[in-house]
């Protein structure tokens, strides 16, 4: 009887030394982290905004955590490619993802192909460090210079459909211009690419006649005279572009299409390390070089992390999916 009381204690404590060992082990992790580079996956192209912003932060996060903050370009299939590669790879805290509302809201709800994930149990929050506002431009040979212009040249029946391109099913520059299309009724047809970067080059090339872009993306095409703003694809008008009415002027403000990006760990990466790199980041947000690039020209500069952020997604999908099933309803 005492030998099996005895082994009862020892079983006992040894279950409660497994979960106090993996917490020293964290605290350990966490402590050195980071012992070698950290990579940060950007599942667009090069030269795109959410690049853009990825390059910016990796400046001032290879400071703090006196390793280098690689980023590595992963393209194809609307972001998928990329994602796919973080959520598979070692939840070891040196891999984490730079998604946006396509990767993360887009994708998930408007796929063709199952996403293989679930935004909110494969992936942990960092931080959400940019919302921008887009813009519906014009090229100049399609002949328009404001909203009820451009509703007038796609209405009509006898002129072809314009060409829009879009970076993803599900994408901003997808439900934005398809809204529009179904409301009042135009004749438009969609150019599928591969990122935000190639998508608007081809607009400024009159290559499609209508397209989305930011308008820092934009501006330098458009203080040339070769894109004209029809339409601000958010709440509120642009101090840059103070005559360009918003959606929700022209009564359309479901689902919510502003669009943010931020950096996600795949589900399982050591808290203690999420919680280190979400305070590197907090202080990388404020730095000049990512200030100059996610301030102004319709971008601002933000930092929500944890439940703000894991809130901001839960938003997004109900929206967008109620937003999915009222189209299919009209169908």
């Amino acid at each position: 009887m005492i030998r099996f009381r005895r082994s009862v204690l020892l079983a006992a404590l040894t279950a409660l030394c497994v979960p106090f060992a993996s917490i020293l082990s964290n605290a350990a992790r966490a402590g050195t982290w980071p012992e070698r580079e950290v990579r940060i996956v950007v599942p667009w192209p090069a030269g795109g905004e959410s690049d853009t912003y990825a390059r910016a932060l990796s400046q001032d996060l290879s400071a703090q955590l006196k390793q280098p903050v690689i980023i590595e370009n992963r393209p194809g299939a609307s972001g998928l490619i990329g994602t796919r590669a973080v959520l598979h790879g070692k939840a070891d805290g040196y891999t984490f993802l730079f998604g946006n509302t396509t990767s993360h809201i887009g994708n998930v709800v408007f796929s063709a192909e199952p996403v293989l994930f679930d935004p909110l149990k494969d992936f942990t929050p960092v931080a959400i460090v940019v919302e921008s506002a887009y813009v519906l431009w014009a090229h100049p040979s399609l002949g328009v210079k404001t909203f009820e212009e451009f509703l007038k040249r796609a209405r009509a029946k006898e002129s072809a459909p314009l060409a829009f391109g879009i970076t993803g099913t599900g994408a901003l520059s997808e439900i934005s211009v398809e809204q529009l299309a179904r409301i009042y009724k135009l004749n438009l047809t969609k150019v599928p690419y591969k990122g935000s970067a190639p998508q608007v080059y081809d607009l400024i090339a009159g290559h499609t006649q209508i397209g989305t872009a930011s308008l820092a993306t934009a501006l330098g095409a458009y203080r040339e005279g070769r894109l004209a703003p029809l339409l601000v694809i958010g709440n509120d008008r642009l101090p840059e572009l103070p005559g360009v009415p918003t959606r929700k002027e022209i009564g359309v403000t479901d689902p919510d299409l502003t669009v943010w990006d931020g950096l996600f760990a795949p589900a399982g990466t050591p808290p203690e390390i999420v919680a280190a790199f979400t305070r590197a980041v907090g202080e990388a947000v404020k730095s000049a070089a990512y200030r100059t690039v996610a301030d102004g020209n319709g971008h601002r500069a933000i930092f929500q992390s944890g439940a703000e952020a894991t809130k901001r997604i839960e938003t997004s999908l109900e929206a967008r999916r109620r937003y999915k099933a009222q189209t299919e309803n009209e169908k």
